[in-house]
């Protein structure tokens, strides 16, 4: 199991632009190569601010097993990292701290200037080291040996023994019917889900999968999952939602011709006011061969909005800027006066230029643009003078419940007047496909399949042949009749990246890769828990997130935060009662995301004071997750007014 990593950079110029960062990705790159250990979940830089440097340390302590602190330990006045962590250790580590700076005295005596410390906060190990990348690099490699152990050890609530047990290699093998699934000889191609033909009575008491932080799972889904291939497609097959593959070049001048703004007359500018003939008309899409001809001084031509002015005018005037003076016998104009305004007539007044809106050659949209329901993107497709466009394709999603007790509402021939005793209707499927279909995904609607396993594995195989991905709801956690997992690796050859996540909703969200025949890429499925709030929190937080990423999103590879893009998030003020935090794991409540334009501030409130995980009411209106922290003593709970991190997940309310 991955260890999650908090590197905060401690530097004033830094933090304001004016010198880079080089410590903090160092730092990254020395843990990197330990890749199977270490993962980056946060990474700031702050000013050399004690304030700042103690909250965020303690904010992070929560989700963070270590903290390397970089900057701030010297002994200049502005030096105040280790004064501002210090006063937050749970226990300190001054070992730890010697040996950075033992190992370090080798290799330059000015580490001797250095207020290198170590501590543990909560569950978190948190190092101080110096500033410069070479010094923060050095100190850390001192110890970087005997930190998973650190780590390890200050998480132990329950004693360490078991950290100094024999290793695997000399683990007596254990054989009675009670084992662990883990502990068999089948475990390299069962994985560590329960054992299909085996007995309920040997099925796993505790989860065999590893409960991951929320960070980490997301890291892992975006890692595993693919781009789809771009496609070439008329414009009348695109569709809202699409992103483009490739820039588009405009082929052509918009306009081709100098065009009339207004109805009116084209005219010569320096003519100014007075009686002129009217030599012809030109209209929009047709202009006579009098109104192709060059114009003479003393000379008008009726012109309509979107028509070719004529050679030698370079000036329109509002057809209200004129009077009739004479016509002929048909009614044909034949004077017209122009009238005296506050503003002198000048040269391109009233006419569009030759590539006013568009010039030739010249990119249009660019890759990675998102096509709107609004029609701004389709507009300018339509006037660029292409035929097919390179638009990477929307996925096809398959989407199906699972349980015996679960009745299909969209089923209209099999959805009974009433349930019977212990069945309940589904929503989960219902829900997921309108929120994939918002995402402009297609779908495949695999309706209620039983807690059957042969059944299920034929289903997903059958699903995966043609569909990008599949999402299922139930079966993902800890009964009897939870084949999902045990589905997916004995049967489909899969690969389950995480069964469980630190979160509250959704902990037993599953996550897995299935080999695939027909594809390059292999297909994937999200096994969503059963509880109706439960899977679409998870869908949120996770499938949302890919489906994002497969679709072409960000394939200008310019944002930094993939995930936050993916996935985004505002800072909002909580104007809802007091909400206690949950002691074990973050909690993602539903909530409803506002502007208020008096004070030009995100608030956002709960949707429902009832948020328990099988309440899908507390899901209505919802257009946000508030994403509370693991309560503490010192923070057991959020108040009114306090700042919260918030996820978007749709319309805020402007």
């Amino acid at each position: 199991m991955s260890t999650g990593v908090g590197i905060l950079t401690v530097s004033t110029q830094c933090s304001k632009g004016m010198a880079e960062d080089t410590s903090g990705p160092a730092l990254e790159a020395l843990l990197c190569q330990e890749n199977a250990q270490w993962y980056i979940c946060e990474r700031k830089v702050v000013s050399d601010d004690k304030q700042q440097i103690s909250d965020t340390v303690s904010a992070w302590s929560l989700r963070c097993r270590l903290i390397i602190v970089s900057g701030g330990t010297g002994i200049s006045p502005s030096d105040v990292t280790v004064e501002a962590i210090e006063p937050l250790f749970t226990k300190r580590l001054p070992a730890l701290a010697i040996a950075m700076v033992a190992g370090s005295l080798k290799i330059t005596p000015l580490a001797a200037l250095s207020q290198v410390a170590a501590g543990v906060i909560g569950q978190a190990v948190v190092l101080a080291v110096p500033g410069s990348k070479k010094g923060a690099v050095e100190n850390v490699q001192q110890v970087l040996k005997v930190l998973p152990h650190a780590v390890d050890t200050a998480v132990a609530t329950e004693g360490t023994r078991h950290l100094h047990a024999p290793s695997e290699k000399v683990k007596p093998k254990i054989t009675c019917n009670c084992s662990r699934p883990e502990d068999q000889e089948n475990q390299s191609t069962q994985g560590i889900s329960n054992d299909l033909s085996a007995s309920v009575s040997r099925r796993a008491r505790r989860s065999p999968y590893p409960m991951i932080p929320v960070a980490k799972a997301l890291q892992l889904v975006l890692d595993h999952v693919k781009l789809l291939p771009a496609k070439r497609l008329s414009l009348n097959q695109i569709v809202h939602g699409q992103i483009l593959a490739e820039d588009i070049i405009a082929q052509e001048n918009v306009p081709g011709y100098p065009a009339s703004i207004m109805d009116g007359y084209a005219m010569i500018a320096a003519d100014g006011t007075g009686v002129f003939a009217v030599r012809s008309a030109s209209t929009a899409g047709k202009a006579d061969k009098e109104g192709s001809k060059t114009l003479r001084p003393g000379e008008v031509v009726r012109v309509a909005t979107g028509a070719p002015i004529p050679p030698g005018a370079d000036a329109v005037v509002m057809v209200e800027d004129t009077e009739l003076v004479e016509s002929d016998a048909h009614g044909e104009e034949k004077q017209v006066r122009i009238l005296a305004s506050k503003e002198p007539i000048v040269q391109g007044q009233n006419i569009r230029p030759v590539g006013h809106d568009l010039r030739a050659e010249t990119v249009v949209l660019h890759a990675g643009t998102q096509v709107s329901e609004i029609g701004g993107e389709i507009g300018m497709m339509a006037i660029s003078g292409n035929k097919e466009f390179a638009v990477y394709t929307m996925p096809c999603i398959a989407v199906m419940s699972t349980g015996d007790e679960v009745v299909d509402v969209l089923s209209t021939s099999q959805l009974p007047s009433s349930l019977a005793y212990g069945c309940i209707r589904d929503s989960n499927r219902p829900a997921l496909l309108a929120a994939l279909h918002a995402l402009g995904c297609q779908t495949v609607d695999l309706g209620v399949v039983r807690d059957d396993p042969e059944l299920l594995s034929q289903t997903i195989r059958s699903a995966l042949q043609s569909c990008d991905g599949l999402i299922s709801t139930g079966g993902v956690s800890m009964g009897e009749r939870d084949w999902l997992k045990p589905v997916v690796e004995q049967r489909l050859g899969g690969t389950i990246h995480f069964g469980r996540v630190a979160m509250k909703p959704s902990k037993p969200t599953t996550f897995a890769t299935v080999p695939s025949e027909s594809a390059l890429a292999d297909r994937f499925v999200f096994a969503l828990p059963g509880n109706p709030v439960s899977a679409l929190v998870a869908f949120h937080m996770f499938v949302a997130p890919a489906l994002r990423k497969i679709s072409g999103y960000l394939v200008d590879n310019t944002v930094a935060d993939v995930a936050s893009a993916l996935r985004p998030s505002v800072q909002a003020e909580f104007i809802d009662q007091n909400v206690q935090l949950d002691k074990v794991r973050p909690e993602y409540v539903r909530g409803v995301l506002a502007w208020d334009h008096e004070r030009r501030v995100w608030v956002v409130s709960m949707t429902d004071h009832k948020q328990q995980s099988s309440r899908i009411a507390s899901m209505q209106s919802a257009n946000a997750l508030i994403s509370l922290p693991i309560g503490t003593s010192e923070r057991p709970s959020i108040a009114t007014g306090e700042t919260v991190t918030v996820i978007v997940i749709g319309t805020p309310l402007i």
